[in-house]
């Protein structure tokens, strides 16, 4: 019994072992009859008679129809021999021995060194994508290499698919495409990949995967650091899907890691499931490196790659504005005040000499504030002194109700009548006493003047 359980296990490996690289090929490029391949580094002889006619015809070479200089370093003829000593990829082409003027012989030379095993890996951008596998090569392949992809279902590989690959000399990666469903998630695949050139062939290792463990997304993008006003203390972090995800029906979970420029420790926040947070333990007035990571949302496959790095510097208090002693030797303008602005500091309307100093600048502005109240009082007590001398007379005349006129002495006439002749009188009489009844019954004294232009004698009085 123990001997029929041990043969059927050892059946069960061989077949196993037959299914490993069932109708697997990796063919070669087809080469040209005259062609020979050699590695570089290498020292390489091209002949071009054989037999007794070596040593006897002058021949030259030609590569690829153009003349080929014998007298370089590396290039050597010998008889009818062409040595390159060694040779490098740059020297591959159509090899041409030439003799009076016809073509003796033609050789194709390849340089080119075998493929290395391709170490390949595989993911999914999005669990609505195909499976993309990617190798990167340490060097630069050749445009004759040939890479292939099979893929079978199973750990015994059953129904194995050929998927021809393709070398982007950009990225210098080789990426092939496997076709799969959202129903396929709990399928394995084993994939093997194989890549030929002229010169040899090269088979990586089996890989077994489950496909729904394939799936791995971008990174986030546009992630963007900001301060939160009066928070010294937090940062707000904002990001985007990938836009190679491609669905919002399925979601991403996202993970966040943070420090600080002095620190080299990471803090980091798992399981957000939306596209911003804000780190609340922030160092005040340090900048902080961010990066956001994600994940399909039910831990389906792997994390992605972080995204590059984000900076940001906590909310800071702005600087406290000037104090008032400061700035208190500059005149303060009036809002209203013709040809300059509301703001001080600013140009005024008006043209200032540009090499003015600013404090003879301020001192004019103080001058013209001065001057025009300064103008209106004294324009003010002029209106006013003139009325006042104006009306100063009539204001200061007394009216006839409250007080005498001053009297004025008065000189009246010899009244005609019985008396002495006109000869023996005197021609003036004699001057009344202040006090005197004729003073008193003197002549009435106009209202307007206080001469009396009546009284004759006036006029015959000695100034």
């Amino acid at each position: 019994m123990w001997l029929a359980g041990a043969s059927l296990m050892a059946s069960l490996i061989v077949a196993t072992a037959g299914l490993v690289k069932p109708g697997l090929r990796c063919p070669q490029p087809d080469l040209p009859p005259d062609a020979i391949v050699r590695p570089p580094g290498t020292n390489v002889t091209l002949p071009c008679l054989e037999g007794e006619l070596e040593n006897t015809t002058t021949v030259h070479w030609r590569l690829n129809g153009q003349n080929i200089s014998t007298h370089r370093g590396r290039l050597l003829v010998e008889g009818s021999r062409l040595f390159l000593l060694p040779v490098y990829d740059n020297d591959s082409g159509l090899y041409t021995c030439h003799a009076g003027g016809r073509v003796l012989r033609s050789v194709r030379l390849l340089v080119e060194e075998p493929p290395q095993v391709p170490n390949f890996t595989c993911f999914r951008r999005s669990v609505t994508k195909d499976i993309l596998c990617e190798w990167k090569p340490s060097r630069q392949l050749s445009p004759r290499t040939k890479a292939r992809l099979w893929v079978g279902k199973g750990f015994m590989g059953e129904n194995q698919m050929e998927q021809q690959c393709r070398y982007y000399s950009r990225s210098q990666k080789v990426a092939c495409r496997v076709a799969v469903t959202h129903h396929d998630e709990d399928v394995y695949l084993r994939m093997t990949m194989c890549v030929a050139n002229t010169a040899g062939t090269a088979t990586s290792d089996q890989k077994y995967c489950r496909i729904g463990d394939l799936v791995k997304p971008d990174p986030p993008e546009n992630v963007v650091v900001t301060p939160v006003e009066k928070a010294p203390r937090k940062l707000l972090v904002t990001w985007r899907y990938p836009s190679s995800w491609g669905s919002r029906i399925y979601h991403l979970q996202f993970q966040l890691r943070y420090r600080a420029d002095i620190s080299q420790t990471y803090s980091e926040v798992s399981r957000l499931e939306v596209t911003s947070h804000v780190i609340d333990d922030a160092l005040q007035n340090l900048p902080h490196r961010v990066q956001v990571r994600a994940r399909e949302e039910f831990d389906y496959g792997t994390w992605s790659e972080w995204s590059r790095e984000s900076t940001g510097t906590p909310w800071t208090e702005p600087p406290e504005p000037e104090s008032e002693t400061t700035a208190s030797h500059i005149p303060k303008v009036p809002d209203d005040y013709p040809f300059v602005t509301s703001n001080v500091s600013t140009t005024p309307e008006f043209p200032i000499d540009s090499e003015k100093p600013a404090v003879e600048v301020a001192v004019d502005m103080s001058l013209h504030t001065f001057l025009i109240p300064a103008g209106t009082v004294i324009l003010g007590l002029a209106l006013v002194v003139g009325i006042v001398i104006r009306y100063r007379k009539k204001w200061w005349m007394p009216s006839s109700g409250e007080a005498k006129p001053k009297a004025i002495p008065s000189y009246s006439l010899v009244p005609l009548g019985s008396g002495p002749p006109l000869s023996l009188s005197p021609l003036l009489s004699p001057p009344a006493s202040p006090v005197s009844e004729s003073s008193v019954d003197s002549p009435r004294i106009l209202g307007n003047s206080p001469y009396d232009i009546s009284n004759a004698d006036y006029f015959l009085l000695p100034r």
